[in-house]
Formats: C-alpha cells, sequence, structure tokens
C-alpha cells in the first residue's frame, strides 16, 4: 500500500477515534449532570477520615459523621489507617482546594494508566475510556480507583522492563483497594515471579506496620468492625462478584469460598499459558472484581484492559469482541445499579469468566508452552 494510502488510513482512524471519544464524553457529562446528589460521596469520605487518621477515632463512626455532614452525604470509612494518612498531603487543603487537586490527579491518573498498560492499544484504550460509565462515575463520586489503577500499571511496566523491585513496591500502591488486587498475586505466582511478588509482599508489609503507628495496636479490631457493620455493603446483592452470586444461598460465606477456588484456579492457568504480560495482568485485574468481596458498578474499570485487548486482538472471535464492546456501554452499568441486577451480573462476571477459559483453551489446543519470565 503506498504511503498516501497508509496515511490516510492513519488519519481516518485518528479521526474517527476522536469523534467516538467526543461522543463518550458527551454521553457521560450528560449522565452525570443529571446525577449530581452524589458528587464527592467518597471523596469527602476521604476528606473527613484523613483528618481523623492518627487520632485514635479513625472508625468511630460519630465522629467520622459529624465532620462528613459538614459537606456531603455520609458514608463509612473503609481504607487503612495508612491510605487515610496519606491522604492528608491533599486533605489538608481547604475542602474546595482537596477537590480541585484531587480530581486533577484522578484524571492525570487514568492518562498514566492508558499510557503504560504494557501491549494496549492506545487509541482504543482513549475510547474505552471516554465511554466507561464506571470511570465517570467513580470521578464523579470521588473515589481512588484511578490512583489503584495508576499503581497497577505501573507495576506492570516495569515489570516489563525488567525491574521487579520497582514493580512490587508499585503494587503496593493498590493498597487503598487492596481487596481488588487478589489476582496480582496469582500472576506473580503463576508466572514465577518471585522477586516482584516478595518485593510487593515486603512494601506491604511496611505499609501495614505503618497503620500501627498511625492508630494504634487496637486498629485491626476497629477496623474489621466497621467494614462488617451492615451500613458498609447496603448494595451486596448488586455486586458483580462471587459475593453477589452466593448472596441468596445458604451459608453464602461459605458458598462463595467454594466458588472462589475454581476462579483462582482458572486465573491460574490464564496466567501460565499467557506469554504477553499486558494480557496477564488485565486478566489478573479483571479476575480481582470477580474475586473481591466488596465491588461497586464504579471499579469495574478495572476490567477496561481485558476488554482492549479482547477488541484489539485478530484472533479472538467476532461473539467475543461484541460482547467486549457491549461491557464498554453505559448498558451493565445501569443494570447493576438499577433493580434488576442479575443480567448485570452475568454479563460482567461471565464475560470475564469467558475471556480466561477462551484464552486457556486456545494455548492448551496449540500447545503453547508456559512463558518464561523477563
Amino acid at each position: 500500500m503506498p504511503a498516501a494510502s497508509h496515511a490516510t488510513l492513519g488519519a481516518r482512524t485518528i479521526l474517527a477515534a476522536a469523534f467516538a471519544c467526543a461522543a463518550g464524553l458527551a454521553m457521560n457529562l450528560w449522565m452525570a449532570a443529571n446525577n449530581r446528589d452524589g458528587f464527592d460521596v467518597d471523596f469527602n469520605q476521604f476528606y473527613a477520615a484523613s483528618r481523623l487518621a492518627g487520632s485514635g477515632l479513625l472508625y468511630d463512626w460519630d465522629s467520622v459523621r459529624t465532620l462528613e455532614a459538614e459537606h456531603a452525604p455520609t458514608v463509612r470509612n473503609s481504607r487503612l489507617p495508612v491510605v487515610a494518612f496519606a491522604e492528608k498531603l491533599v486533605c489538608n487543603l481547604p475542602y474546595a482546594s482537596a477537590q480541585a487537586v484531587w480530581l486533577a490527579g484522578s484524571l492525570v491518573s487514568i492518562l498514566v494508566f492508558a499510557l503504560a498498560w504494557p501491549g494496549l492499544n492506545r487509541l482504543l484504550a482513549a475510547v474505552a475510556l471516554c465511554w466507561s460509565m464506571p470511570v465517570a462515575l467513580g470521578l464523579v463520586l470521588g473515589q481512588d480507583t484511578p490512583f489503584w489503577l495508576l499503581g497497577a500499571a505501573a507495576g506492570f511496566l516495569w515489570l516489563s522492563r525488567g525491574r521487579p523491585r520497582l514493580a512490587g513496591a508499585a503494587f503496593s500502591l493498590c493498597v487503598c483497594k487492596y481487596h481488588l488486587a487478589v489476582g496480582f498475586p496469582i500472576l506473580l505466582a503463576a508466572q514465577k515471579r518471585w522477586k516482584a511478588l516478595a518485593a510487593a509482599a515486603a512494601a506491604g508489609a511496611v505499609l501495614l506496620g505503618a497503620s500501627f503507628w498511625v492508630e494504634g495496636l487496637g486498629w485491626p479490631r476497629r477496623y474489621w468492625v466497621a467494614i462488617n457493620h451492615p451500613e458498609f455493603s447496603p448494595a451486596a446483592p448488586r455486586m458483580a462478584n462471587l459475593r453477589a452470586l452466593a448472596w441468596w444461598l445458604p451459608w453464602p460465606g461459605a458458598v462463595e469460598i467454594l466458588l472462589a477456588i475454581p476462579v483462582a484456579y482458572l486465573l491460574w492457568s490464564f496466567c501460565r499459558r499467557t506469554p504477553c504480560l499486558g494480557l496477564a495482568a488485565a486478566g489478573a485485574a479483571a479476575a480481582g472484581t470477580v474475586l473481591g468481596h466488596h465491588g461497586h458498578a464504579h471499579d469495574f474499570a478495572l476490567l477496561i484492559p481485558l476488554l482492549v485487548f479482547t477488541v484489539q486482538r485478530p484472533e479472538v472471535p467476532i461473539w467475543l469482541k461484541s460482547w467486549a464492546i457491549l461491557l464498554l456501554t453505559p448498558v451493565p452499568t445501569l443494570l447493576l445499579v438499577g433493580g434488576k441486577p442479575f443480567l448485570g451480573q452475568l454479563l460482567v462476571i461471565g464475560f470475564i469468566l469467558t475471556a480466561l477459559l477462551w484464552e486457556c483453551l486456545v494455548k492448551t489446543s496449540a500447545g503453547a508452552p508456559p512463558p518464561v519470565p523477563a
């Protein structure tokens, strides 16, 4: 093909991506403008918690609620002491200024995530981010999911460049939502990346120890009581994870554990058979939303890498690509937050497990050997 034809094709692709991004942004801005009640609800939680970090009252609901009531509706704090203490860097500012800095940091984190994730098609990632209602919802609520994505992307970028210790340190930044990172140690162990796993464990131990320094020796008991309060997870049946599937069955805790075993094994097999680190990382992040005990609609921004990899790879069948494109629309989010979340749960959980299983079956039939760590 002549160079002029390549240039024309490239210009058309960029123009189409720009139009798709603009349409997605317009849709999400319209949705945000019509749902102003939830603006900065979660940021308000972090702002109040940071002011109490180090006082011994971080998980005292009366103290937290009093501070939260100054700015927005009240929600229960669920972050570790070291995370709440680190948020003082922003939350020592006046509330309006802290809001602006938090939003700017969230946008930069999302941009770096899209640029840093190994192997991700940047144009498709941009379109996916602009259309993603979970991303928009997280920004509206003032969630810390963008910073989780930043830590994960930085970790896998350094891992792909042969810097396992730096990668492990970056993974520890996912401590803000540690329950969603459960797939990462499975990936690191499956691919025998022991240096990164050891570095992540060491960094995590340091952060855990710092929590005792911040909030005293009794914080684990107070934290456990806080996260097990009925008001902490009032929408558990609307989560797209194993906990929600087990919610309606007898002995839901035992059922969740039993369901988690084959899912963890599937992720292990997927990571063993996938030589592309970016794809393996995408599967681990997506599986974390299924295995994680707590996760709402905004947390499904973690699916974006797996969705983009599914669309960008030519060998993926069209039916699986179509499923991924459907999940990039507002449909699954609206189903999850609406009155009939079961269909949304089937769409999200079914896609994640199907994508991992399809990859395992393809690699098995092709006889591909397990990947060798860089």
